[in-house]
């Protein structure tokens, strides 16, 4: 009897400890959705709104592409005015353990805003970015951004704008194929004549089928 009120405890410790691991999808984190799947994700905040979709593609590769409605220029704190991306999304998996993986996102694509008392701003955007997730518990999840999302302003007074951003995201799944996130990025903008603060942050939802 003995024995088995051990085992017992063994294997529930052991099932609980093999569910602590996280859900095997991330919004914020570097982990991918499996081979077919698709995923959709609708955040708001600073500098705009967006909707995404991406699909897997293969292990630990998805692509997708993301659609922003931006009332500030590119996370400029001082810059606001009307515009509109649109991008394609690329996200790899480099790393998957038990609790900790990381990998790499890139979201190339058109950008175009409109202020009010000067000409319209036409460029493009390269943000590259790197993320490593923690999975604090099968619902719970921390994700430590390092971004540099470049963008080029086209015409005589634009040029390569250089953005060094890092931060946190946070999510919580209300089941295993839906969840809910925070996450933050700060940083400056180096710009061909000046350097500006920039500030990049989104509340959403994201869910998988």
């Amino acid at each position: 009897m003995t024995r088995a009120l051990a085992l017992g405890l063994l294997l529930a410790a052991s099932a609980a400890l093999a569910e602590d691991v996280g859900q095997p999808w991330s919004i914020v984190g570097p982990r991918t959705i499996a081979p077919d799947q698709n995923a959709f994700e609708f955040g708001a905040g600073w500098p705009g709104v967006s909707a995404a979709w991406v699909h897997g593609v293969g292990p630990g590769l998805n692509l997708g592409a993301r659609l922003s409605f931006d009332y500030g220029i590119e996370g400029l704190v001082k810059q606001v005015a009307p515009g509109l991306k649109v991008q394609a999304t690329l996200k790899v998996r480099f790393l998957d353990t038990e609790r900790v993986s990381f990998g790499l996102t890139f979201e190339p694509g058109p950008l175009f805003h409109f202020p009010q008392y000067a000409s319209n701003l036409i460029g493009f955007a390269l943000p590259v970015g790197v993320r490593l997730g923690i999975a604090a518990s099968p619902a719970f999840c921390l994700a430590l951004l390092v971004e540099v999302p470049l963008w080029i302003q086209f015409g005589v007074t634009g040029g390569l704008q250089v953005p060094i951003l890092s931060g946190v995201g946070l999510e919580y799944f209300v089941t295993s194929n839906l969840g809910v996130f925070a996450r933050a990025r700060v940083g400056p903008t180096i710009r061909p004549y000046s350097t500006e603060l920039t500030f990049d942050g989104t509340i959403g939802v994201g869910f998988k089928r």
